[in-house]
């Protein structure tokens, strides 16, 4: 049975955009090979991405693109995608790079504008330079940023599974900040984590959920680890639900029993600088001016010097190993808010001459009438 997070409708409709896309930038074909643009054309859910493979897409209006990967993704292609072009290599004797510039040869494309993307994990330096040299003739360029421009806005149906996830995220923080005490692990934590997002319904995320603590609180992306909890601890936490592949990210810091003063002006401080950035996420604002409120609240303090990352991305569709899109909230990124936009805001703080890190973060969507965050949490301290 055929299973399809949208009607066939959609993945049409986002194909025919796609390929005037590509005739905009006077590409022929290119190749597609990131796992979340792929899967956001052709519904593909697998792993198989590890290895070379590629969803090759005409620019003719109308025309069917192909799907090169192993035999071994063949049932899942089947299970989880429209297409009807595939071809399958056995990659115990078949070396996956000749398998893709066969199949670019027999659809005509050797001497073919094609679009390869460059800025991506799954294009090895080694297999573009092996396309590059099969095809001396063709003219080749990036393409890294077509599809992912265009998830940038989101349906409402996107937006709904979006949604989904963030209840998924919510409940699973409410249930890890209720396991947390002296004596249990940061493994620990992470573990109930997971477990209560399976529970919800999450899928599995792009990134597992990271917990740090006391000292290890100021590693902002480190995993968790077999620290235990004491009394006095910071412990950060972030997540992130999942539903169809569209994800929800959550991030959260709590401490074990009463915080001192400095953690709780530290956290004050964030809480209104998170609130301020939302609030310049509204339609028709430049996406750098969220970092600009933040700054203006944190900096005061001497605190903007701690702020670790951008402020915020969009997010949707995403597999591991990450969940950013293309849109950032940094100074220079040409993008301004629309309605349909999901993203995080995230003004995460790390203090390690002090011992500690705060973490505040949630997915927001922008609405024609503004900002509105996906989570129902508040965005107080938890006291444990």
């Amino acid at each position: 049975m055929l299973e399809l997070a949208f009607p066939l409708t959609t993945y049409r409709d986002r194909l025919t955009d796609v390929q005037a896309r590509m005739r905009a930038t006077g590409l022929d074909a290119m190749l597609v090979t990131m796992p979340d643009a792929v899967h956001w054309l052709t519904g593909v859910d697998s792993v198989g991405y590890l290895w070379p493979q590629a969803l090759i897409v005409p620019a003719q209006d109308g025309g069917e693109p192909l799907f090169v990967t192993r035999t071994t993704e063949e049932p899942g292609v089947d299970a989880c995608s429209w297409l009807s072009h595939r071809r399958f290599y056995d990659i115990s004797v078949t070396d996956p790079v000749q398998a893709l510039i066969e199949a670019i040869s027999d659809l005509g494309f050797g001497s073919a504008r094609l679009g390869i993307e460059t800025e991506a994990f799954t294009m090895l330096p080694s297999t573009y330079q092996q396309i590059v040299a099969a095809f001396p003739d063709a003219t080749v360029s990036d393409c890294s940023y077509l599809v992912p421009e265009a998830r940038l806005i989101k349906t409402e149906a996107e937006l709904a599974y979006q949604r989904q996830a963030a209840a998924i995220a919510d409940y699973a923080m409410t249930i890890v900040f209720e396991n947390i005490r002296p004596g249990i692990s940061e493994l620990e934590l992470a573990g109930i984590a997971a477990g209560a997002l399976g529970e919800a319904g999450g899928e599995h995320a792009a990134i597992p959920p990271m917990v740090v603590s006391g000292e290890r609180s100021a590693l902002v992306h480190c995993m968790a680890g077999r620290r235990v909890l004491g009394r006095g601890d910071v412990v950060c936490v972030e997540l992130a639900g999942v539903v169809h592949r569209y994800h929800a990210v959550l991030m959260r810091t709590a401490t074990v029993g009463e915080p001192g003063p400095r953690v709780r002006e530290v956290a004050e401080l964030q809480k209104q600088s998170h609130l301020a950035a939302i609030d310049r996420t509204a339609p028709g604002v430049a996406v750098h001016e969220p970092e600009d409120a933040a700054r203006a609240v944190l900096e005061p303090a001497g605190l903007h010097k701690n702020r670790c990352h951008r402020i915020g991305y969009s997010l949707g569709v995403a597999y591991p190993p990450g969940w950013l899109e293309p849109m950032t909230m940094v100074q220079g990124d040409p993008h301004v808010f629309a309605p349909g936009m999901s993203f995080t805001v995230e003004p995460n703080l790390h203090l390690p001459e002090e011992g500690f890190g705060l973490k505040l973060g949630e997915t927001v969507e922008c609405t024609s009438s503004g900002p509105r965050t996906m989570s129902g949490l508040d965005h107080e301290l938890f006291i444990a």
